[in-house]
């Protein structure tokens, strides 16, 4: 159950992602078509004068571009725990469709998950806005519900899942990552990247990657290491945990 403070926080914040969805779609749609940097970087620019929180923002999403364009076989599956208003949607999209070029109409695929049903027809509007809805879907509910549903649809199979973000609560980012390597979704060179995991902090989900996985016989091994972005805000970590052994 939420704290009074963690309620009030996150009913602000849904507050500011209204006034967003509504300032963004009062713009000219021609400015955004078919560019989605440049409606990312609206976003961030209206967000940033409304001081609207939990936004993946541009220096997070380069550092996680270069994980992305690091993979062997280029990355074509991405899914997302924890929509918000788009941004990273849009950014891993976008991202797929550049570094498959001509390939991207063979198969580029995100998945990104989100509860609040507000939320979801923000991020919907957005990627439309952008071109991005053939490439990316947003998935409304529990996002381990969301996992299980593609799983058994086929559109999500063993071995073929390149990256999984996780962006939503924290205490939910080691059951999510577990239900992953259930399901037998990973492959070696697969990347699992977690925001938040220095502040607010996801301790066990940490302690997980860190020291390489369960430990168990059989199980998915990984090799984690903490990547810093930097902002004129600061600095902050994205944590990335690449599949050595599965």
């Amino acid at each position: 159950m939420e704290s009074d403070a963690v309620s009030k926080f996150r009913t602000q914040a849904n507050e500011k992602a209204a006034k967003l969805h509504e300032h963004i779609l009062s713009l000219p749609a021609e400015r955004f078509r078919g560019q989605p940097w440049t409606l990312i970087a609206a976003i961030e620019e209206f967000a940033t004068s409304i001081q609207l929180p939990m936004l993946f923002r541009r220096p997070k999403i380069d550092v996680v571009r270069g994980v992305l364009a690091a993979l062997e076989p280029k990355p074509k599956l991405v899914v997302e725990f924890g929509t918000f208003v788009g941004t990273s949607a849009l950014a891993w999209g976008a991202i797929l469709k550049e570094l498959n070029g001509a390939d991207a109409a063979g198969g580029v695929r995100v998945y990104t998950c989100e509860l609040n049903p507000k939320l979801v027809q923000t991020a919907r509007d957005l990627l439309e806005l952008a071109g991005l809805d053939d490439v990316v879907s947003v998935l409304e509910g529990p996002g381990s519900d969301s996992l299980k549903k593609l799983y058994a649809e086929g559109k999500v199979k063993e071995g073929q899942l390149d990256m999984v973000f996780l962006d939503h609560w924290e205490k939910f980012y080691l059951p999510d990552l577990r239900l992953c390597e259930e399901l037998k979704l990973f492959r070696k060179g697969s990347v699992a990247v977690a925001d938040n995991t220095d502040y607010p902090g996801a301790p066990k989900y940490l302690e997980y990657v860190k020291k390489g996985g369960s430990g168990e016989a059989g199980s998915v091994r990984y090799e984690s290491k903490s990547l810093l972005a930097k902002s004129e805000a600061g600095a902050s970590v994205v944590e990335v945990s690449e599949v050595v052994e599965t």
